[in-house]
Order: C-alpha cells, then structure tokens, then sequence
C-alpha cells in the first residue's frame, strides 16, 4: 500500500451478521474481547454472548442485529490500528454502517455512537410493527425501470420506493409489504434475470415509512457530544463528505428516510483519488458488491482471516520501506497525475448514463474503452512507459463514449472540469474537446 491518502475504510450495514460472528477473533484478541466487553456494558445485555453463542433468530432481531454489526465493525477497527494499519483518507458507511464510521473517524464516542444505534433500531421496530414496512433486495434489474414501477405504484396509493442505489445493477426497495410484494411481481415481469429477495424481519429503512420519526432521531441526536471526523466522512443522503457538526446533525435523521446513495458515494471516493478499500465489519458484502460499481480498485475484508495476513503484510512491507526510502518530495508528480487522469477517464466512461436507446455492448466507443483499460493495466504494472500520447488516448475514448452515450454538455463539461481539478491535465482536455466539436 503506497500511503494512507489512496485508502478508504468502509462499514457495512444491515444483513452482515451472521451466527458466530467475532467467535475466533475473540477468543485470540484482547483489543476485540475488551470492545465487545466495553458493548456489553454499554447496553446493560451481553450483546457479546449473543453474537458469538446466540441463535440465528434472535440475532436477526433488529435491536440486537444492528448493535452487534457496529460492536463487531467498531473491534475489526480496533484491531487493525492495534496491527499497524494507518488512519484512512476516507471513511463511509452502507445504512447503519455510518454510525460505525461516526464512531471510528472520532465524531462519536464508541458509547454515544451505540447507543444512538440502540434508539435508531427501537425507531424501526416501531415503524415494522405499526405500518407492516419491511425491505427486499433486487439484483440484474435496471435501477432507473424499477424507480419508474415505484412511481406507478405510489400514483396508486402504495408506499414503496428504492432505499439503496448500491451499484449499476444492485438496489434495495422499502415500502408496505403489500406495495413490495405488488413491486416483486412487476420487476420480475420487467426482467426475466432479476433477483429479488426479501429480508424476513427487516424494517423499512430509507422511504417515506420513516419519515414521521426524523425530528424524534434529530432530537436524540443532539443529546450527544459531536467531534469533527478525523478524516474525510462521506454521508449516505449525499454522497459526499460532511463538512461541519451542523449538517452531521441534519442529515442523520434524514437518513432515516431517504436512499443511500452508496454507488454514488463509492465513484466520487474514486474520483478523488481513493484505490484502495478495507471493509470493517462483520462478513464480506461490501467487498462483493465493489467489482459491480468499479474494477479500478483493490478491496479487502477484514472479516477474512487471509485479507487481514494481506493486509498486515501490506503494512509491514510500507512501514520497512519508508524507512529505508529516502525522503521523496512533497506532492504528485506529473506522471501520477497524468495516471489519475488516465483512470478518471476510465471511470466517468463507465459511469455516465446511457441516454442512447442503443445497448452500450454495441457502441464503437467499447472498443475503444477496453483498449485503454487494458493500457491501463500495462501502466499500473509498469509494462510500458507513460507518455503524454496514452493521456490524449484516455481522452478521445472518454469523449467517444459522450458521443455514443449522448452525454448532454452540461454533464460532459461537468465530468470534463473534475477531471482537470483532480489531474492538471486542464490544457489537454479543452484541446480534445474543442478538437472533436470542430469535427463535428
């Protein structure tokens, strides 16, 4: 691993417990068996019994689920510093993995942070009981068709809509379990490759069900001490990083009822500059659903005895050689830089919309796109020098595929002003872009 300025740790939420959870790392670490200890306290329960010894049914209880997932996340991250791992750039959570970033960037204590936690899962037991709200997964489906079958539905009365934007092809829906039910069947009429699973149990976080609890969470919310994050704090009602307290506070109760932008937040990591992500918590799911959002990246779980050797050596091989490296100079060279914007192209080509009623495997552009993924990979591994040509390459590809994609210009000029924000590379973008509208 280079440094910590490329590195994003990332919390998962709802649906990473499982049976046994923490067991081994418990009974071989002292930092995870005084957290999980420190939890139980906390919480006047042996939430620690439970996870490591409990039954399936009452772990999946939504007042011990989500405490145990943040206990769990919160020791991952107390081990990992305890092993050398640096302090990230970047820290974001899926859903109620927020609160365990809160917690672990220093905007939170570990015992406010839980039990805000606590009161969020008494909100939605509430919710789940008195309105019949649940949640369900939906996996191959085209997110923009499935928010349009949300909107015929709400025009019917129903309450239903999408709760989480995880990747290209990957949402969660929320809403009345009649509504859901009615959203399955179209969905999968819509698309014979969907697959949708319920969540037995869950409550309808992130819609409109929620939305009556806010000011109730906002109120308990300002019952607590606030710190300023220790790194850059991404918000799932946003996708972006939290800049003061104030809108920390405003923007958690709403995140009760609005979607969590989680592709949205993992692109604009990406965009500035982050390759590198750790998942801390309980199983692998964020780590999975990361090749549906970018290749561009190395991820890890930490959950995973052979990612935590791997991440380990990674830190031990960076500590040794920063010893013995001679000092470098401040600052990216403008070889990086013009890697970056190599990559920045790569990723805006494959996260733009598709406002073309062609499918995007038929534009010409792919071509071109995977020629420059593949140089791409040739650069990273230091198979071929970089020059100013493979920039001019990146390029035209990414303009190609605006011109394929149908990209309106106020979405290209926008794409085309970060890219010459985060790289320099402002000269070479306006050339190529005035140069394909000349040709036009």
């Amino acid at each position: 691993m280079n440094n910590q300025a490329d590195l994003a740790l990332i919390f998962p939420g709802s649906g990473s417990q499982y049976k046994g959870m923490m067991r081994s790392l418990y009974e071989s670490s002292r930092i995870v068996q005084d957290t999980l200890h420190e939890a139980d306290e906390i919480l006047g329960f042996e939430l620690s019994r439970l996870m490591m010894l409990g039954s399936t049914v009452k772990l999946n209880r939504i007042g011990h689920m989500l405490p145990a997932i943040c206990a769990a996340s919160v020791a991952h991250y107390r081990l990992y510093r305890e092993q050398g791992g640096p302090l990230p750039a970047y820290m974001a959570g899926h859903s109620l993995g927020e609160y365990s970033a809160l917690i672990c960037s220093g905007a939170l204590s570990f015992k406010d942070g839980l039990l805000l936690v606590s009161y969020r899962a008494r909100l939605a037991e509430e919710v789940m009981e008195a309105t019949g709200g649940a949640m369900s997964i939906m996996k191959s489906v085209d997110p923009a068709r499935v928010a349009s079958l949300c909107l015929e539905l709400q025009a019917e009365g129903r309450k239903v809509s999408i709760a989480c934007l995880n990747s290209r092809s990957q949402i969660a829906v929320s809403g009345q379990d009649a509504a859901l039910a009615e959203l399955e069947q179209r969905v999968a009429e819509a698309s014979a490759h969907a697959q949708i699973s319920y969540l037995i149990g869950s409550a309808p976080y992130h819609c409109s069900l929620m939305q009556p609890r806010a000011a109730e969470m906002a109120e308990e919310l300002s019952k607590y001490s606030w710190s300023l994050p220790g790194c850059q704090l991404l918000s799932n009602v946003t996708g972006r990083p939290y800049t003061s307290i104030q809108e920390m506070q405003a923007l958690l109760p709403q995140q009760l009822h609005k979607p969590v932008l989680w592709q949205e937040s993992i692109l604009h990591l990406l965009e500035n500059g982050a390759r590198t992500f750790i998942e801390m918590g309980p199983q692998n799911i964020l780590k999975t659903l990361m090749p549906e959002i970018s290749d561009e990246t190395r991820v890890y779980a930490h959950d995973e005895k052979l990612d935590r050797m791997t991440i380990r050596d990674l830190f031990i091989a960076a500590s040794v050689s920063s010893v013995l490296r001679p000092k470098a100079e401040p600052g990216p060279s403008a070889a990086d830089s013009r890697l970056k914007a190599i990559g920045m192209c790569l990723t805006h080509a494959m996260t733009t919309r598709n406002y073309n009623q062609a499918d995007a495997s038929d534009m010409p552009s792919l071509q071109l796109y995977t020629q420059v993924k593949q140089l791409k990979q040739e650069l990273d591994q230091g198979g071929v020098p970089l020059g100013e040509e493979h920039v001019a390459q990146a390029l035209s590809m990414l303009q190609a595929v605006f011109e394929d994609k149908r990209t309106p210009d106020n979405e290209r000029q926008l794409r085309w002003q970060q890219i010459k924000e985060k790289t320099g590379v402002e000269r070479q973008v306006e050339v190529k872009a005035v140069a394909r509208r000349e040709t036009e």
